[in-house]
Protein backbone atom coordinates (compact mmCIF):
# COMPACT_ATOMS: atom_id res chain seq x y z
CA UNK A 1 0.00 0.00 0.00
CA UNK A 2 1.45 3.63 -0.83
CA UNK A 3 1.96 5.71 2.32
CA UNK A 4 1.25 9.00 2.92
CA UNK A 5 1.10 11.75 4.89
CA UNK A 6 -1.63 14.40 6.00
CA UNK A 7 -0.25 17.89 6.38
CA UNK A 8 -2.19 20.78 7.73
CA UNK A 9 -1.61 24.52 7.80
CA UNK A 10 -3.20 26.44 10.17
CA UNK A 11 -3.04 29.85 9.13
CA UNK A 12 -4.86 33.04 10.10
CA UNK A 13 -6.68 33.39 7.28
CA UNK A 14 -7.11 29.74 6.33
CA UNK A 15 -6.45 26.18 6.59
CA UNK A 16 -4.91 24.00 4.05
CA UNK A 17 -4.87 20.57 4.38
CA UNK A 18 -2.92 18.28 2.01
CA UNK A 19 -2.37 14.69 1.46
CA UNK A 20 1.79 14.66 0.83
CA UNK A 21 4.04 11.55 -0.06
CA UNK A 22 7.38 10.22 1.15
CA UNK A 23 9.14 12.54 -1.62
CA UNK A 24 7.52 15.68 -0.48
CA UNK A 25 5.07 15.89 -3.41
CA UNK A 26 1.03 16.79 -2.37
CA UNK A 27 -0.86 14.46 -3.94
CA UNK A 28 -4.34 16.28 -3.40
CA UNK A 29 -5.55 19.27 -0.87
CA UNK A 30 -8.40 21.38 0.23
CA UNK A 31 -8.11 25.33 1.46
CA UNK A 32 -10.65 26.04 4.13
CA UNK A 33 -11.33 29.89 5.40
CA UNK A 34 -10.81 30.43 9.04
CA UNK A 35 -13.61 31.33 10.26
CA UNK A 36 -14.19 34.79 11.73
CA UNK A 37 -15.22 33.19 15.28
CA UNK A 38 -14.80 29.64 16.87
CA UNK A 39 -14.14 27.65 19.76
CA UNK A 40 -11.50 26.01 21.45
CA UNK A 41 -12.20 22.93 19.13
CA UNK A 42 -13.91 24.48 16.02
CA UNK A 43 -10.57 24.89 14.62
CA UNK A 44 -9.63 21.07 14.95
CA UNK A 45 -13.45 20.34 13.99
CA UNK A 46 -12.48 21.76 10.35
CA UNK A 47 -9.21 19.83 10.05
CA UNK A 48 -11.29 16.50 10.72
CA UNK A 49 -14.19 17.45 8.10
CA UNK A 50 -12.31 18.63 5.75
CA UNK A 51 -9.92 15.39 5.82
CA UNK A 52 -12.91 12.89 5.82
CA UNK A 53 -15.48 14.74 3.17
CA UNK A 54 -12.29 16.08 0.45
CA UNK A 55 -9.39 13.55 1.05
CA UNK A 56 -11.29 10.64 2.60
CA UNK A 57 -10.28 7.96 0.10
CA UNK A 58 -7.02 8.74 1.21
CA UNK A 59 -6.95 8.02 5.01
CA UNK A 60 -6.61 4.28 4.85
CA UNK A 61 -3.40 4.92 3.57
CA UNK A 62 -2.49 7.88 5.89
CA UNK A 63 0.23 6.86 8.02
CA UNK A 64 0.23 10.45 10.14
CA UNK A 65 -0.58 13.62 10.80
CA UNK A 66 1.16 16.79 10.64
CA UNK A 67 0.26 19.63 12.26
CA UNK A 68 2.14 23.37 11.70
CA UNK A 69 0.24 25.73 13.34
CA UNK A 70 -0.06 29.65 14.29
CA UNK A 71 1.00 29.88 18.06
CA UNK A 72 2.20 30.53 20.30
CA UNK A 73 2.25 26.98 21.44
CA UNK A 74 2.02 24.87 24.50
CA UNK A 75 3.45 21.77 23.35
CA UNK A 76 3.41 20.19 26.15
CA UNK A 77 -0.29 19.59 25.61
CA UNK A 78 -0.38 20.03 21.98
CA UNK A 79 -2.66 23.55 22.33
CA UNK A 80 -2.65 27.01 20.80
CA UNK A 81 -2.44 29.46 23.88
CA UNK A 82 -2.92 32.38 21.58
CA UNK A 83 -2.89 33.32 18.11
CA UNK A 84 -2.61 37.17 18.34
CA UNK A 85 -3.53 37.23 14.64
CA UNK A 86 -7.09 35.43 14.74
CA UNK A 87 -10.23 37.92 14.48
CA UNK A 88 -11.37 35.66 17.58
CA UNK A 89 -12.54 37.04 20.92
CA UNK A 90 -11.12 33.93 22.20
CA UNK A 91 -7.89 33.25 20.68
CA UNK A 92 -7.08 29.75 22.27
CA UNK A 93 -7.94 26.65 20.55
CA UNK A 94 -6.94 22.74 21.17
CA UNK A 95 -5.33 20.63 18.47
CA UNK A 96 -3.52 17.28 19.47
CA UNK A 97 -6.60 15.77 21.78
CA UNK A 98 -9.57 16.21 19.14
CA UNK A 99 -7.29 15.26 16.33
CA UNK A 100 -5.84 12.50 18.09
CA UNK A 101 -9.36 11.02 19.24
CA UNK A 102 -11.16 12.28 15.60
CA UNK A 103 -8.67 10.80 13.12
CA UNK A 104 -7.31 8.08 14.87
CA UNK A 105 -3.92 8.46 13.86
CA UNK A 106 -0.72 9.86 15.19
CA UNK A 107 -0.10 14.00 15.48
CA UNK A 108 2.73 15.86 15.52
CA UNK A 109 2.33 19.48 16.20
CA UNK A 110 4.73 22.19 15.39
CA UNK A 111 4.50 25.82 14.89
CA UNK A 112 3.69 27.20 11.07
CA UNK A 113 7.34 28.40 10.49
CA UNK A 114 8.80 25.72 12.13
CA UNK A 115 7.39 22.96 10.10
CA UNK A 116 8.02 25.01 6.90
CA UNK A 117 12.02 24.93 7.97
CA UNK A 118 11.70 21.34 8.57
CA UNK A 119 10.22 20.93 5.13
CA UNK A 120 12.72 22.94 3.66
CA UNK A 121 15.15 20.90 5.48
CA UNK A 122 14.07 17.50 4.18
CA UNK A 123 12.80 18.66 0.63
CA UNK A 124 12.98 22.19 -1.01
CA UNK A 125 16.19 24.65 -0.51
CA UNK A 126 17.42 23.66 2.33
CA UNK A 127 17.99 19.87 1.54
CA UNK A 128 21.50 18.77 1.47
CA UNK A 129 22.64 21.97 4.32
CA UNK A 130 22.58 21.44 7.76
CA UNK A 131 21.96 25.28 9.27
CA UNK A 132 18.37 26.36 7.62
CA UNK A 133 16.30 29.50 8.73
CA UNK A 134 12.57 29.38 7.07
CA UNK A 135 10.69 33.04 7.16
CA UNK A 136 7.09 34.19 6.23
CA UNK A 137 6.17 36.81 5.85
CA UNK A 138 2.24 36.62 5.70
CA UNK A 139 -0.77 37.73 8.16
CA UNK A 140 1.82 37.60 10.55
CA UNK A 141 5.72 36.63 10.50
CA UNK A 142 7.19 33.43 11.80
CA UNK A 143 10.79 32.13 11.30
CA UNK A 144 11.69 28.22 11.64
CA UNK A 145 15.97 26.92 12.24
CA UNK A 146 17.60 24.54 12.41
CA UNK A 147 21.33 24.25 13.56
CA UNK A 148 23.54 21.54 12.72
CA UNK A 149 20.19 19.35 11.68
CA UNK A 150 18.52 19.84 14.95
CA UNK A 151 15.11 21.92 14.57
CA UNK A 152 14.76 24.55 17.66
CA UNK A 153 11.97 24.04 19.58
CA UNK A 154 12.17 25.51 22.97
CA UNK A 155 10.57 24.94 26.16
CA UNK A 156 7.23 25.26 25.41
CA UNK A 157 7.70 25.06 21.06
CA UNK A 158 8.15 28.80 20.83
CA UNK A 159 11.78 29.12 20.29
CA UNK A 160 11.50 30.90 16.72
CA UNK A 161 8.75 33.58 17.50
CA UNK A 162 11.23 36.43 16.33
CA UNK A 163 8.14 37.80 14.25
CA UNK A 164 8.30 39.47 17.96
CA UNK A 165 11.96 40.54 17.44
CA UNK A 166 12.10 43.95 18.66
CA UNK A 167 13.14 45.96 15.32
CA UNK A 168 12.35 49.77 16.64
CA UNK A 169 12.79 50.23 20.66
CA UNK A 170 11.36 54.07 19.57
CA UNK A 171 7.95 52.71 18.88
CA UNK A 172 4.59 52.73 20.63
CA UNK A 173 3.22 51.02 17.62
CA UNK A 174 1.59 48.39 19.95
CA UNK A 175 1.35 44.38 18.59
CA UNK A 176 -1.41 42.52 18.77
CA UNK A 177 0.86 40.25 21.86
CA UNK A 178 1.16 43.48 23.53
CA UNK A 179 4.78 44.23 22.87
CA UNK A 180 5.70 47.36 21.45
CA UNK A 181 8.23 47.73 18.45
CA UNK A 182 7.87 44.12 17.16
CA UNK A 183 8.40 43.36 13.66
CA UNK A 184 4.95 41.55 13.31
CA UNK A 185 3.55 44.92 14.31
CA UNK A 186 5.51 47.08 11.99
CA UNK A 187 5.38 44.68 8.96
CA UNK A 188 3.01 41.58 9.25
CA UNK A 189 0.49 41.57 6.65
CA UNK A 190 -2.44 41.86 9.04
CA UNK A 191 -0.90 44.88 10.51
CA UNK A 192 0.84 46.84 7.71
CA UNK A 193 -2.65 49.39 7.69
CA UNK A 194 -2.39 50.01 11.32
CA UNK A 195 1.19 50.65 10.80
CA UNK A 196 0.86 52.76 7.97
CA UNK A 197 -1.40 55.10 10.11
CA UNK A 198 0.70 55.29 12.74
CA UNK A 199 3.79 55.90 10.11
CA UNK A 200 1.84 58.60 8.63
CA UNK A 201 0.83 60.02 12.19
CA UNK A 202 4.05 59.80 13.65
CA UNK A 203 7.05 60.18 11.27
CA UNK A 204 6.23 61.12 8.06
CA UNK A 205 6.72 64.95 7.22
CA UNK A 206 6.45 64.60 3.52
CA UNK A 207 3.89 64.96 0.57
CA UNK A 208 0.22 64.33 1.44
CA UNK A 209 -1.12 61.58 -1.50
CA UNK A 210 -4.23 60.29 -2.36
CA UNK A 211 -2.85 57.03 -0.70
CA UNK A 212 -1.23 59.24 2.52
CA UNK A 213 -5.30 60.36 2.62
CA UNK A 214 -6.98 56.71 2.14
CA UNK A 215 -4.18 55.83 4.84
CA UNK A 216 -5.34 58.36 6.86
CA UNK A 217 -9.06 57.56 6.28
CA UNK A 218 -8.14 53.86 7.51
CA UNK A 219 -9.06 52.89 3.99
CA UNK A 220 -5.77 51.49 2.25
CA UNK A 221 -4.85 47.46 2.16
CA UNK A 222 -1.64 45.93 2.72
CA UNK A 223 -1.87 45.84 -1.25
CA UNK A 224 -2.76 49.12 -1.80
CA UNK A 225 0.69 49.83 0.01
CA UNK A 226 2.57 47.66 -2.02
CA UNK A 227 1.18 48.80 -5.49
CA UNK A 228 1.82 52.27 -4.38
CA UNK A 229 5.54 52.34 -3.64
CA UNK A 230 5.55 50.10 -7.04
CA UNK A 231 4.32 53.19 -8.71
CA UNK A 232 6.12 55.52 -6.73
CA UNK A 233 3.59 57.17 -4.60
CA UNK A 234 6.03 59.40 -1.95
CA UNK A 235 4.11 58.35 1.32
CA UNK A 236 4.44 54.51 0.85
CA UNK A 237 7.92 54.80 -1.04
CA UNK A 238 8.91 55.93 2.51
CA UNK A 239 6.51 53.74 4.50
CA UNK A 240 7.42 50.72 2.38
CA UNK A 241 11.15 51.37 3.15
CA UNK A 242 10.46 51.53 6.84
CA UNK A 243 9.12 48.30 6.67
CA UNK A 244 11.78 46.50 4.54
CA UNK A 245 14.79 47.85 7.10
CA UNK A 246 12.19 46.30 9.85
CA UNK A 247 12.25 42.66 8.07
CA UNK A 248 16.21 43.31 6.94
CA UNK A 249 16.89 43.64 10.99
CA UNK A 250 14.46 40.74 11.68
CA UNK A 251 16.28 38.35 9.56
CA UNK A 252 19.71 40.15 10.30
CA UNK A 253 19.07 39.00 14.06
CA UNK A 254 18.32 35.46 12.98
CA UNK A 255 21.49 35.20 10.84
CA UNK A 256 23.47 36.64 14.13
CA UNK A 257 22.20 34.26 16.14
CA UNK A 258 21.92 31.23 14.51
CA UNK A 259 24.59 31.44 11.38
CA UNK A 260 22.56 29.44 8.74
CA UNK A 261 23.56 27.93 5.54
CA UNK A 262 20.48 30.01 3.92
CA UNK A 263 17.62 31.97 4.92
CA UNK A 264 14.45 30.70 2.52
CA UNK A 265 11.31 33.47 2.53
CA UNK A 266 7.64 32.69 1.82
CA UNK A 267 4.34 33.52 2.91
CA UNK A 268 1.73 35.94 0.91
CA UNK A 269 3.58 38.86 1.60
CA UNK A 270 6.66 37.72 0.19
CA UNK A 271 5.09 35.93 -2.47
CA UNK A 272 2.86 38.68 -3.57
CA UNK A 273 5.99 41.12 -3.65
CA UNK A 274 8.89 39.26 -4.43
CA UNK A 275 11.53 41.85 -6.36
CA UNK A 276 10.50 44.93 -3.53
CA UNK A 277 11.63 42.16 -0.41
CA UNK A 278 14.63 41.02 -2.15
CA UNK A 279 15.64 44.38 -3.13
CA UNK A 280 15.15 45.68 -0.03
CA UNK A 281 16.64 42.53 1.68
CA UNK A 282 19.60 42.82 -0.87
CA UNK A 283 20.20 46.77 0.37
CA UNK A 284 19.80 46.40 4.18
CA UNK A 285 20.14 43.11 5.39
CA UNK A 286 24.07 43.57 5.43
CA UNK A 287 24.35 46.36 7.46
CA UNK A 288 22.73 44.96 10.15
CA UNK A 289 24.58 41.80 9.92
CA UNK A 290 28.01 40.47 12.11
CA UNK A 291 28.39 37.10 10.10
CA UNK A 292 29.07 36.08 6.77
CA UNK A 293 26.45 36.73 4.76
CA UNK A 294 24.42 33.43 3.82
CA UNK A 295 22.30 32.53 0.86
CA UNK A 296 19.05 34.56 1.11
CA UNK A 297 16.12 33.14 -1.27
CA UNK A 298 12.51 32.31 -1.59
CA UNK A 299 10.71 28.88 -1.04
CA UNK A 300 10.34 26.89 -4.04
CA UNK A 301 6.73 25.45 -3.08
CA UNK A 302 4.70 28.96 -2.96
CA UNK A 303 1.93 28.50 -0.65
CA UNK A 304 2.10 24.73 -0.16
CA UNK A 305 5.13 24.97 1.93
CA UNK A 306 2.97 25.26 4.76
CA UNK A 307 1.17 21.74 4.01
CA UNK A 308 4.77 19.86 2.84
CA UNK A 309 6.44 21.13 5.62
CA UNK A 310 3.49 20.20 8.34
CA UNK A 311 3.99 16.54 6.64
CA UNK A 312 7.56 16.33 6.99
CA UNK A 313 6.87 17.06 10.46
CA UNK A 314 4.80 13.68 10.54
CA UNK A 315 7.13 12.32 8.03
CA UNK A 316 10.71 12.35 9.77
CA UNK A 317 9.69 13.34 13.26
CA UNK A 318 12.34 15.51 14.42
CA UNK A 319 13.89 14.14 17.94
CA UNK A 320 13.34 17.90 19.82
CA UNK A 321 9.89 17.19 19.64
CA UNK A 322 9.36 13.54 20.75
CA UNK A 323 9.51 14.72 24.61
CA UNK A 324 6.57 16.68 23.94
CA UNK A 325 4.57 14.02 21.61
CA UNK A 326 4.93 11.90 24.94
CA UNK A 327 3.70 14.92 27.20
CA UNK A 328 0.59 15.62 24.72
CA UNK A 329 -0.41 11.56 25.10
CA UNK A 330 -0.37 11.38 28.92
CA UNK A 331 -1.96 15.13 28.98
CA UNK A 332 -5.15 13.64 27.25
Amino acid sequence: MTQYYLGVDVGASFIRIGVVNVNGEIIDKVKVPMPQEGDEDTVANIIIKGARENLGKYLPSISAVGIGSIGPLDLKTGNVLIAPNLRWRVKRFRLYAPLRRGLGLPIVIGNDAMASVWGEYLFGQGAGRNNVVYVTLSTGIGMGVVVDGHLLVGKDGNAHEMGHAVVDIESDLQCGCGGYGHLEAIAGGGNIPKSARWYLEKRYRGQMSELALMVKEGKATTPDLFNGFKRGDPFAVEFIDYVLKAIAAGVANVINAYDPEVVILGGSIFLNNVDVIMNGLNKYVKRYVANRMPEITGTRFGDDIGIIGAAALALRVPESLKPFIESQEKSQ
